[in-house]
């Protein structure tokens, strides 16, 4: 009853997904909102995990840093400014409650983030919206699915691109929960690789629960997030950052999420989309593994 009780607990990751017809749209987050049309659909995610180690020679975290994290935060990080525009950054899921912080984290940073989900842009920019409480000036939304569009097209949409970050994946218990965690990952990986992208960030699962009593009951979740951490680390190596939180505190409003795991300390959105971010401009890479190390490293 225990493991049953703890898998109940570990559907945590509501995904609102809302079909979107073949008309791939783009919109961008302004006062005037410009739209396109082209072709294509796409998943997102915002994620769970479980409570890691302490940051030392034997902790699970595998991780180099390249700069002070201090020096990771703009001047002035609440300013939008176009003419400043350092760069592009993609981001599978970037209007889920993950990637809707990291989108507005990088926008606020002086980079072009590109949200891309299967649902519609105009639908993606008002869950954004919802989350965090005010639109994300230029942010743009992407309407394209990672599962069924082709690699080519993958490889164009995060062409040019300074990293890409995937908040990608669908919860637990989930009918297709194995291949919908790993196929569209795996083809972001390829994809990413084969348009010359230098960095690729992963939001994974803390290998305290994938080794837990609940790999008894949700083990095809876990193999389908390990396949797609090991094509990032297959395709990208130590040019990744794969992040694997525990429970993640708050949740899209409307989402009806049940209590975490007992004991388990859940870990701020803010800080998940920190380190994102840290490991999309090439200031962190290797693997963080847990909650603890997680806050201790963004903080």
């Amino acid at each position: 009853m225990k493991s049953i009780s703890l898998a109940s607990t570990l559907l945590v990751t509501a995904v609102g997904i809302i079909p979107s017809s073949s008309a791939f749209s783009t919109r961008l987050s302004s006062p005037t909102t410009h739209v396109r049309h082209f072709s294509h659909r796409l998943h997102h995610h915002g994620h769970v995990g479980h409570e890691g180690g302490h940051l030392d020679r034997r902790s699970a975290v595998s991780i180099f840093t390249l700069l002070p994290f201090g020096l990771l935060a703009s001047s002035d990080p609440a300013r939008v400014n176009a003419e400043s525009d350092k760069g592009k950054v993609v981001v599978f899921g970037g209007a889920g409650w993950v990637g809707a912080h990291v989108s507005a984290d990088l926008q606020k940073r002086g980079y072009r983030a590109v949200s891309i989900s299967r649902s519609a842009a105009d639908v993606q920019a008002e869950r954004a919206k919802s989350i965090l409480g005010s639109s994300a000036p230029g942010v743009e939304y992407v309407s394209l699915d990672a599962g069924t569009a082709s690699l080519e097209d993958l490889a164009s949409v995060v062409k040019d691109s300074v990293a890409v970050i995937s908040c990608l994946g669908v919860t637990p218990g989930s009918p297709n929960q194995k291949e919908g965690n790993s196929q569209p990952n795996v083809r972001i990986a390829k994809a990413a690789k084969s348009a010359g992208v230098p960095r690729l960030v992963y939001i994974g699962v803390a290998s305290s629960l994938a080794k837990g009593p609940a790999k008894f009951l949700l083990g095809d979740y876990f193999q389908g997030k390990a396949e797609a951490e090991n094509s990032v680390k297959q395709e990208f190596g130590e040019d990744s950052l794969i992040i694997k939180p525990a429970i993640i505190a708050g949740g899209t409003p409307g989402e009806i999420r049940p209590p975490g795991p007992p004991g388990v300390k859940p870990v701020d959105v803010e800080a998940v989309a920190k380190l994102a971010v840290s490991g999309a401009l090439g200031n962190l890479k290797g693997t963080i593994d847990g909650n603890e190390n997680i806050a201790s490293l963004a903080n």
